[in-house]
């Protein structure tokens, strides 16, 4: 069960660096028509839409609270497997 939580733990590693990517990768109008970044944003929109709330002075903090999101269920879960 350890070995499955390590897993779960290297997911959400992938998917926050994928988060992290997609944001960078955002703030360049060249790139937003490339299949890359069409990749990114098929995978990243779907955890970060519902977090679309946290904006404050056009600053968008759901990326963030994604992030935060993903780590709170990997530890968890890691609370869980170690009771």
């Amino acid at each position: 069960m350890e070995r499955l939580v390590d897993i779960v733990g290297y997911i959400v590693d992938i998917y926050i660096f994928l988060i992290f990517i997609y944001i960078i990768l955002g703030y360049f109008s060249e790139v937003r028509g490339s299949r890359l970044y069409s990749f990114l944003e098929q995978v990243c929109e779907p955890i970060i839409r519902p977090f679309e709330f946290a904006t404050i002075g056009g600053i968008s903090f759901a990326p963030i609270l994604a992030s935060l999101f993903l780590k709170l269920i990997h530890y968890l879960l890691i609370i869980i497997v170690t009771l």
